[in-house]
């Protein structure tokens, strides 16, 4: 075999493996594209002649085969992923909302301090302008 060729077909490979990866991490919640770039569908399993469960629900995708790079996921599985998402996100912002009027008062407390020290600044700032005149004064005493 060509050493070209043998590189194109390690990469094909690769790539392959890659996106057999993919798909395997990515499949959590309801999933909104395939990896292959193929739109998600809703589709409903009609009755087979040996099917325990028929109408049962997927999110599919709309290039669906069954060569592991393509979606093909129970409803009730990414509905119910979802519903765990959300619900984290949810308890995480009861969380951050519970801080609100703790952070409130901080922020009060630390506009207190600022104004204290801005007045204490411009005291000091006052106090040192009188110190010059008076170094000045004295200077002009002693050389004159």
């Amino acid at each position: 075999m060509d050493p070209a060729e043998e590189r194109r077909d390690a990469k094909r490979r690769q790539e392959y493996y890659n996106l057999l990866g993919n798909v395997a991490d990515s499949e959590y919640g309801m999933p909104r594209r395939c990896p292959c770039g193929g739109r998600m569908i809703d589709e409903v399993r009609v009755k087979e002649e040996f099917d325990t469960r028929p109408g049962k629900r997927f999110f599919s995708c709309i290039n669906y085969e069954a060569d592991g790079l393509h979606y093909r996921q129970p409803w009730v599985i990414g509905v119910q992923e979802e519903i765990e998402r959300l619900r984290k996100r949810v308890e995480e912002a009861d969380e951050l909302i519970k801080w609100v009027p703790i952070l409130s008062k901080q922020i009060e407390s630390v506009e207190a301090q600022v104004k204290t020290l801005t007045l204490l600044l411009d005291k000091l700032t006052g106090d040192v302008y009188n110190l010059t005149v008076q170094v000045d004064a004295l200077e002009r005493v002693c050389f004159d």
